[in-house]
């Protein structure tokens, strides 16, 4: 067991026949894989190039290996590791994820406190579930995990238009479609568990251009809530030909400073009188 199962990116319109999947809150922090045998713990991340397991990250969180300790059965179980109270975000989270320093972690302990999410499991005392069906693997996992103050096993619904509506009432991250009877599939985005965002639109002032670096970089908009890639070099010349003062972006979300989360450009605008 080396890789995750993955979601792949749609809308709610994009979910046809619903009846076919549950539902669950999409929760934003570190995607992990807990391994337990015996007394011996390990908390594996992945590489999002490659979705190979890349940490063993069980040093920043001690509290879930603790909790993961006491467990009666062996296991190894999915899911998002993320601020206790998910409603802080990923910049807070990220506080807490990139320390090292382990006298530090136990002080965040108090401060950042954060929670393991978990929506899956791949063996049971030393049984291979992966090829069972989801429905059924949740029943495992909720008789094979027990929760405690760190650990929740992630609730499921069938209703997802009610969960969606929700979901932008309450202004979450977003909400995943999974196929109940689906295997789970290593490394895979086959479309059977779906990713909705809920993503929202707002108009930027542009303070001009940068240069970037990286692969296939065409330049960024410096803008007042955020750096705004130009993803094309279509986009970079239609830029610099009509020097625009706004721009319409899509973004996930807002950090404490007032900056906006993975802003993608979808148009310049002509300035508002």
């Amino acid at each position: 067991m080396g890789k995750f199962q993955l979601c792949k990116s749609a809308s709610i319109d994009d979910v046809k026949d619903k009846d076919r999947y549950i539902w669950e809150l999409k929760y934003d922090g570190e995607r992990v894989m807990a391994i337990k045998r015996g007394d011996k713990i390990q908390l594996w991340n992945r590489n999002r190039k490659t979705n190979e397991y890349q940490f063993e990250k069980s040093y920043c969180y001690p509290e879930v290996v603790e909790d993961l300790m006491i467990q009666i059965h062996d296991f190894v179980i999915d899911g998002e590791i993320c601020c206790a109270d998910i409603h802080k975000g990923l910049d807070k989270f990220n506080q807490r994820a990139l320390q090292t320093n382990k006298l530090k972690i136990e002080l965040l302990r108090n401060i950042i406190p954060i929670k393991f999410y978990v929506f899956d499991i791949l063996e049971c005392d030393g049984v291979d579930v992966r090829n069972q069906k989801l429905i059924i693997r949740k029943t495992i996992l909720n008789n094979a995990l027990e929760e405690t103050e760190n650990i929740e096993i992630v609730p499921y619904f069938f209703d997802g238009k009610e969960l969606w509506k929700k979901c932008l009432k309450e202004n979450w991250e977003g909400i995943i479609a999974k196929e109940k009877n689906s295997t789970y599939k290593e490394g895979s985005r086959s479309g059977e568990w779906l990713k909705i965002k809920n993503v929202k639109e707002t108009i930027v002032k542009i303070l001009g251009y940068k240069e970037t670096s990286g692969r296939g970089s065409h330049g960024a908009l410096r803008t007042d809530r955020c750096d705004v890639a130009l993803t094309t070099e279509q986009l970079k010349r239609e830029y610099f030909e009509i020097k625009p003062s706004l721009a319409r972006v899509k973004y996930y979300g807002v950090y404490p400073s007032g900056k906006l989360r993975n802003p993608v450009l979808v148009k310049f605008e002509r300035e508002i009188k």
